[in-house]
């Protein structure tokens, strides 16, 4: 079975959407929460919030008003009931005590739906906007940093036992306070007690998911560190050969990979080309893999990728956001009649969607 998860920004991923997409372009929460329902009718894994269009800064290339992910995501939790809701926050100019208690918040209100996209090589774009210079390191030193503070969630994620919240009513006992571990780090970058002033989240950990990197030094740092990565290739030869250098870079399973794909569809072949070239004629088009076709020959795609092992699955960047009705009305029931995708979904959380087990607490049973 095939993976889904579909990306969510403005009009959609052509940067002339909002010239042809029915939907506002100004911020609206009733599109996007009416877009998460239909991926959810499609049984979607997840819905993605603050991906760039293509590499570092890319989001600037769609033509709408972006909204901060973080409260979009809040919004989709009463609007959905089962599928993930992952949202981008950068590693660059935060602090990992605050990433680690807004996704463990979102994660109880989920009921364990979230992931945390955490958004590496995107700070030159954004550090003259909050008034920081670019931080000029090297690629190895950036991903030692990176690491620090992922680790650093991580185990303010784990610093709550799932047992530690006692909730004896007869003895006063709220806390047991033996099971709530301070977590000392002390690195190179970051020196955090902790312990998280939230509860360990429903999932043990929110998912981290990771970008695909072009330099070889960062993607072993993504391979080893990485829940879900999302892979950007141009063909299938090279996904299939990045596919299987990231696996052989970490050969087990605990993470999944995602090919990211721009998708262009029409009820049939002629209207799917006549909509993306008039897209592309009122701008380019994002960089990348790219399908324009109908949703039976998407399918076909995704069989074909499927048998030669090119990934686990794929990520929507629909040019068009309304594309994402075609794509589940169309293309779902055939690719469940061919075995790609979910019927119905197995568990509630997203680690559960995703096939990923839950981590138990590392601090468990340790002596505070």
């Amino acid at each position: 079975m095939l993976h889904l998860t579909v990306s969510l920004a403005g009009s959609g991923y052509h940067p002339a959407s909002w010239r042809v997409s029915r939907l506002p372009p100004r911020p609206d929460a009733a599109a996007i929460q009416q877009m998460a329902r239909v991926a959810e009718r499609g049984k979607f894994d997840a819905v993605l919030l603050g991906l760039p269009v293509d590499g570092a800064g890319g989001a600037d290339k769609v033509n709408a008003l972006p909204l901060d992910p973080l409260p979009v995501l809040g919004s989709l939790i009463g609007a959905t009931q089962r599928i993930g809701l992952g949202a981008s926050w950068t590693v660059d100019y935060t602090e990992p005590f605050h990433v680690a208690r807004v996704f463990a918040s979102l994660d109880h209100l989920s009921y364990g739906r979230t992931a945390w996209i955490a958004d590496m090589f995107g700070g030159e774009a954004l550090a003259p906007r909050i008034g920081r210079p670019p931080q000029a390191v090297g690629v190895a030193q950036y991903c030692q940093r990176a690491g620090e503070f992922i680790d650093v969630v991580r185990k303010l994620w784990d610093s709550w036992e799932d047992a530690a919240l006692a909730l004896d009513k007869a003895s006063g006992t709220f806390v047991e306070p033996d099971r709530v571990h301070p977590i000392e780090f002390a690195g190179e970058f970051f020196t955090v007690r902790g312990p998280l002033n939230v509860p360990r989240p429903p999932q043990g950990n929110p998912l981290v998911i990771l970008h695909d990197p072009a330099d070889r030094d960062a993607r072993q740092f993504v391979a080893a560190t990485a829940d879900v990565i999302l892979m950007s290739c141009e063909t299938l030869a090279q996904a299939r050969e990045r596919y299987s250098e990231l696996r052989a870079l970490a050969p087990t399973e605990r993470f999944r990979v995602l090919a990211n794909i721009g998708v262009t569809l029409g009820a049939i072949e002629t209207v799917a080309r006549r909509r993306a070239a008039e897209l592309d004629a009122m701008a380019p088009p994002p960089a990348g893999l790219r399908f324009v076709g109908t949703p039976e020959g998407l399918v076909e795609l995704f069989a074909s990728w499927e048998r030669e092992g090119a990934c686990d699955g794929f990520n929507l960047l629909p040019a068009v956001l309304e594309d994402i009705e075609l794509f589940v009305d169309r293309a779902i029931p055939l690719g469940r009649k061919a075995g790609l995708f979910r019927a119905e979904y197995a568990g509630a959380t997203l680690r559960e969607h995703l096939g990923l087990g839950r981590p138990r607490s590392q601090y468990e049973g340790a002596a505070r």
